[in-house]
């Protein structure tokens, strides 16, 4: 495709989905909900098929042969279980089910044929463009916040609902109400909001928020030369935007894949971990923070309470969430009930036809059943292979003189966020999200373009102006 600047047409519409992969509110309503990110992978997938078809190019990269060989084993699966539907509303969940997912399938085969042949410029312009979209959702949801609770006003629909009407959640979400007291009873009363950006949900952007900013947290450890060493202030600051929005989403399962991700980068990275940018970033948030929690202590007190209850009906929620899944084994164990199928099935239940399963495992578990899962599993542990083989480069280049660190400083980033997510899905669920098939590419195809991994497709089949891996 023609490019300008190195950057093909492919390459802008790919970093596009990068950006707006977590902007869940900009959405429409037409022939049910389309979100941006929905028209622009279309498009992506399109041009870049019309693209191979025009050059006569059926050639993909082997990591997006195997990525190809897993979809269909998964596209098999929820096949087996459309057969087993028996009710129209319950087929039309399935085909709405089946086909967001296909979408994002082969946007991922697409994605990661594309970015391995393109090499380390694009993949690195891509990971950067998914941290940009991340944090500019996370920017948005803290000046969101500050404004709904200074002066009541709502920027989303303001700014938000007359362009993208087909949002289903508007706003910072209303968690509760706390209160102050002295001895002669309540003396006041305040919102509590929780943060949501560009999210519907803050839990979605919670556990979203914790791959971008362990990738740039490995960076600042990690880069011992090269860009990422010149601009770690930067990237301090980025991560310093991201930790705020993450703990004001007062998302658990967030703070549960961060505090999981954060364990493997001070194992890969040990001390240094807390060099200078970092120690200073949080301190300046500790001081920030105890700035202002000093004169809210007593509704601080009682947020902290709520959100760490183990009792509370919302942690029991999750936790009975798991005990759905053996009606589901007793009646469909090999293939589920289909995708998309979990409220349809429950609404009996809990009184919702739009409850979802709020865990990754169970949604498998009772869609897909035990075919599902095992096919699942196994393309995790796929990419986890992927992770493993990066870290093994990125550790031999760190032998050589001379080595920035950034392969590494990469792999680590991207083994923290990929742990991250899959902890913060045990009790939630974003890894139906088109941010998690984008973080599956940067993961799968960052061998072959930051470690010069051999692929079978000769030289010239670049793209022209295409930009060689290094």
């Amino acid at each position: 495709m023609r490019h300008l600047r190195g950057i093909t047409l492919l390459d802008a519409l790919l970093l596009l989905v990068a950006v707006t992969a977590t902007w869940q509110k900009m959405s429409w309503e037409a022939a049910g909900r389309v979100t941006l990110v929905d028209l622009l992978q279309v498009a992506f997938v399109a041009l870049f098929a019309l693209d191979r078809l025009v050059r006569r190019d059926a050639r993909l990269h082997p990591a997006a042969l195997v990525a190809l060989a897993f979809v269909l084993l998964l596209a098999a699966v929820h096949l087996a279980g459309y057969l087993g539907l028996d009710t129209t509303i319950a087929m039309a969940q399935w085909s709405k089910g089946f086909v967001k997912w296909a979408l994002f399938a082969l946007f991922l085969v697409c994605g990661v044929a594309h970015a391995a042949r393109r090499g380390r410029e694009l993949w690195w312009r891509l990971a950067g463009a998914f941290v940009a979209g991340v944090t500019v959702s996370a920017a948005y949801g803290l000046v969101q916040t500050a404004v709904r609770t200074a002066t009541g006003v709502e920027l989303d629909r303001v700014l938000l609902a007359p362009v993208f009407p087909g949002a289903r959640v508007l706003g910072a979400n209303l968690y509760g109400v706390v209160s102050s007291f002295d001895q002669y009873g309540v003396t006041g009363q305040a919102q509590v909001y929780r943060l949501t950006g560009f999210s519907e949900d803050p839990n979605h952007l919670g556990v979203l928020a914790a791959a971008p900013l362990l990738l740039v947290v490995a960076l600042i450890a990690g880069a011992r030369a090269g860009w990422a060493r010149e601009h770690r202030t930067l990237l301090t600051g980025i991560g310093m935007v991201l930790l705020t929005a993450l703990l004001l989403t007062q998302s658990r399962s967030g703070l549960l894949g961060l505090g999981v991700g954060t364990l493997l980068l001070l194992w890969w990275h040990r001390g240094r971990l807390f060099n200078r940018h970092i120690v200073i970033a949080l301190a300046i948030l500790a001081v920030l923070g105890g700035a202002f929690a000093a004169p809210r202590t007593q509704e601080l007190g009682q947020l902290l309470a709520s959100r760490t209850a183990t009792d509370s009906r919302s942690s029991q929620a999750h936790v009975e969430f798991f005990q759905l899944i053996v009606p589901v084994m007793e009646t469909s164990p090999l293939f589920g009930i289909g995708i998309n199928n979990f409220a349809l099935y429950y609404q009996f239940q809990t009184g919702r036809a739009d409850f979802g399963p709020h865990s990754f495992i169970v949604a498998t578990l009772t869609e897909m059943g035990l075919a599902g899962a095992i096919v699942w599993l196994a393309f995790l542990l796929w990419v986890a292979s992927r992770l493993r083989a990066l870290l093994r480069a990125g550790r031999a280049r760190g032998a050589l003189a001379g080595d920035d660190g950034l392969v590494f400083a990469a792999a680590t980033g991207l083994a923290a966020g990929f742990a991250a997510t899959l902890a913060g899905n045990v009790f939630y669920l974003t890894m139906i999200f088109s941010a998690f098939y984008v973080l599956l590419l940067l993961i799968v195809a960052a061998p072959a373009a930051l470690a010069g991994e051999r692929a079978t497709e000769p030289d010239d089949a670049a793209e022209p102006g295409a930009a060689p891996a290094r």
